[in-house]
């Protein structure tokens, strides 16, 4: 289940003034930039996003399993590591706090949140699948499968599309080996259902 969860993995109008989680410090190893970013604020971060250009970022969603679904808290610090990243210094793009409030451009901003608009939307059909996989006696490929030709649909019509649940589910199922799917499958169920609990009352609205 943890491993699961470690996969795992709109506020239109960003905050005015100065960001409230902070870059404290950084530096390259192997080609990859590591960064430490502190929050600053009085209220905990749930999701952030750092990198040095508008393609070198890193997202990070502690909603949906990112820091094993534990927000950044006041005054913590957390080290992200930006892949393959440039000569430019990296900052904190964006950043979605406990209360709803966010911090970053509205193109950041939005960045965050689609994925969780994503996963939120995707939840329902993944557990129709799961709750089909408990039923009979498929073995995990065979299910790890389903979830691939989900994704390689979708794909076909939107190369961009960020399927966060699919893709976890995928690798779930990967990993449980030629088991019967059906153990697995409740995990996952009960992992979907938290989550969508918890998209429903996360602030800002989804």
């Amino acid at each position: 289940m943890r491993t699961f969860i470690v996969l795992l993995a709109l506020c239109w109008t960003a905050l005015a003034g100065q960001p409230r989680l902070a870059v404290d410090s950084q530096h390259l190893a192997g080609g990859d930039l590591m960064v430490q970013v502190r929050n600053d604020s009085e209220v905990a971060v749930t999701a952030f996003l750092v990198g040095t250009s508008e393609k070198s970022f890193v997202s990070t969603d502690t909603l949906l399993g990112a820091r094993d679904g534990r927000p950044l808290k006041p005054g913590e610090t957390a080290e992200i590591r930006v892949p393959h990243a440039d000569a430019a210094e990296a900052s904190v793009l964006a950043a979605v706090f406990e209360d709803g409030t966010v911090s970053g451009s509205n193109r950041w901003v939005q960045e965050l949140l689609a994925t969780r608009q994503e996963a939120r939307q995707e939840i329902p059909l993944a557990l129709t699948l799961l709750r089909q996989a408990t039923t009979y006696d498929f073995k995990a490929p065979t299910v790890a499968f389903w979830f691939r030709q989900w994704q390689d649909e979708w794909h076909a019509s939107d190369p961009a599309r960020n399927i966060p649940v699919f893709l976890a589910a995928e690798t779930y199922m990967k990993r449980a080996g030629n088991q019967l799917a059906a153990g697995p499958a409740r995990d996952l169920i009960q992992v979907f259902e938290e989550l969508s609990a918890k998209l429903a009352k996360s602030r800002p609205e989804l």
